[in-house]
């Protein structure tokens, strides 16, 4: 089967809103008059989900009269692009909204409480991390007023369930670089209250995309070396290395990597020419599905019996799906596992960068 031949295979979306329509008006019975909601909603519906893909959540209700289904990712990055998926393929169903994750709604008066704190307006504080030498990141500090020590895990989890809700998930989880937290007694910054944050968030965004708006990486420059050295275990480690695209002046233009890891079974962690062969198939079909002008090709490290291989890109959801459709087609000959975040100045990468490496 060719790579376009299995892309058209019948969408498991398309089988799931088959099975729901069957079902909507028992659901909606349910949820407007709240019986057994645990029972007769909540777990058909995530056991049929759990058919679609692992990592799916969701949330429901009645408003106004209207049903409402909030499918989330859970602020797993890399699964938000097929909860949006999902929700486009949504049928028009009466007295239902299906919304892709979770929305801002939190207001002044609301609270959440988890664990004997309130998580509000009147808790919680802020202060901008900056670092001259990191312009572009997004972190905050996030202040409790009953923080301790040996409570941060409990206010920690708190603090980012507030900012899914005040924010939205979205927001919360790709525009964010970094969310610290503390007590009052551990900074001498001028707290802001958390009612400015989202104003905050929102000229930080506005402020990077007009900085990077058409700022995009010559592929002309493209130069690849090669490297053979020795990992922390003294076996042999093969690197490619886009020289070009590291020595790029702008990498948070590009804030996005996937790095997709493919495992298999060597001498001294090398492949066998089959499996090497078999393996730059596969990178090439991962790369074949991102669109052209949207990504660099950073590099790849063979050794340990697995390749990781790295994009960088300008936004998150193509990568992803190039990802997944690869991984899914070859899951039954390849070991694959994959993943998508944000690291505006390519600090994952160092691996690629030649300063670091003792050449002769």
């Amino acid at each position: 089967m060719g790579l376009f031949d299995f892309l058209k295979q019948p969408s498991p979306n398309a089988y799931f809103w088959s099975w729901f329509k069957k079902h909507e008006r028992d659901f909606f019975k349910v949820l407007q008059e709240e019986e057994d909601i645990q029972g007769q909603f909540i777990n058909p519906l995530a056991n049929r989900l759990a058919k679609v893909r692992d990592g799916y959540f969701f949330l429901a209700g009645m408003n106004k009269g209207t049903a409402e289904l909030i499918f989330t990712a859970d602020g797993k990055i890399k699964n938000i692009p097929f909860v949006e998926d999902l929700v486009a393929s949504a049928p028009a169903i009466p007295g239902w909204t299906f919304i892709a994750s979770k929305p801002a709604f939190l207001t002044e008066i609301q609270s959440i409480g988890m664990g004997g704190f309130s998580f509000d307006f009147n808790s919680l504080f802020f202060y901008a991390n900056e670092d001259p030498a990191y312009p572009d990141k997004i972190s905050i500090t996030v202040v409790h007023d009953q923080y301790t020590p040996e409570d941060r895990e409990q206010i920690f989890m708190g603090i980012y369930i507030f900012l899914d809700n005040y924010l939205g998930e979205l927001k919360s989880v790709t525009v964010i670089d970094s969310v610290e937290v503390a007590g009052k007694d551990d900074t001498e910054k001028e707290l802001i209250p958390i009612h400015k944050l989202k104003a905050y968030i929102d000229w930080r965004e506005k402020e990077f995309v007009e900085k990077y708006d058409g700022v995009i990486y010559d592929k002309a420059k493209d130069n690849y070396t090669l490297l053979s050295g020795e990992d922390n275990n003294g076996m042999p480690m093969l690197l490619v290395i886009n020289t070009g695209a590291m020595q790029y002046a702008h990498p948070s233009s590009y804030p996005w990597i996937l790095e997709f890891i493919m495992k298999y079974n060597g001498s001294d962690g090398l492949p066998e020419n089959e499996t090497l062969t078999f393996m730059d198939e596969i990178e090439e079909e991962v790369r074949a599905l991102i669109p052209d002008n949207d990504f660099l090709d950073i590099g790849r490290e063979t050794a340990g019996n697995s390749r990781s291989i790295y994009f960088v890109s300008r936004e998150f959801r193509e990568m992803a799906r190039a990802a997944d459709a690869i991984s899914n087609k070859y899951e039954n000959k390849m070991e694959i596992e994959w993943d998508v975040y944000k690291d505006k100045y390519w600090q994952s990468l160092d691996v690629f960068r030649l300063e670091n490496w003792n050449l002769e």
